[in-house]
């Protein structure tokens, strides 16, 4: 998850906290957070995540999935080599890739950390995506409100925004989130 730790200071005054309040509440001291915002210290992820599950549930914002996802989705077909598909993962800088059939259907998400277990593996060679993969993220339509994405995105690192059928129209990571909560 990159994100840029200044624009949680945006985001903490949207929830209309003041250091101290988020302080306290992630168990943290105030000054731990202003180092945070003004980008002096690098926060373990864990701390990073607190601070998004005080956030975002006092932030209310009337937008909708559609105004934040990425898209077109990049995916991998069952299919693809392991290889291969780390190459993807780099070339566009992205931590997970979900994992299509040949008609386009969302069947399994990978992520970099099965990534990173199964190269070390002598036979990593000829795993292919389809052996890869873990379960879906969540999975939301793309009228969802961004408000009910934060929930979603505090227990999660991503979710996907789909059509009925399981086509995948827009991926929406913590990184989107907080970058979007940032501009507005």
């Amino acid at each position: 998850m990159l994100i840029d730790t200044k624009d949680l200071r945006k985001m903490r005054e949207s929830a209309g906290l003041t250091q101290s309040e988020l302080a306290k509440r992630v168990g943290v001291s105030q000054s731990y957070i202003a180092k945070i915002e003004k980008g002096s210290v690098d926060p373990r992820l864990s701390i990073v995540r607190r601070i998004m599950d005080e956030l975002s549930p006092l932030i209310e914002i009337p937008e909708i999935a559609l105004s934040l996802m990425h898209s077109p989705v990049i995916s991998v077909k069952t299919d693809a080599r392991l290889k291969d598909i780390a190459d993807i993962m780099e070339v566009n800088n992205i931590s997970q890739v979900p994992v299509i059939t040949s008609e386009g259907k969302l069947i399994g998400m990978i992520y970099d950390f099965i990534l990173l277990r199964k190269l070390s593996l002598p036979s990593s060679r000829h795993f292919k995506a389809i052996d890869l993969m873990g379960p879906l993220p969540p999975l939301v339509d793309p009228k969802t409100s961004v408000t009910q994405i934060m929930k979603l995105l505090t227990k999660h690192s991503v979710t996907i925004v789909v059509e009925k059928d399981l086509i995948p129209l827009g991926i929406i990571t913590r990184s989107d989130l907080i970058k979007y909560l940032s501009r507005k």
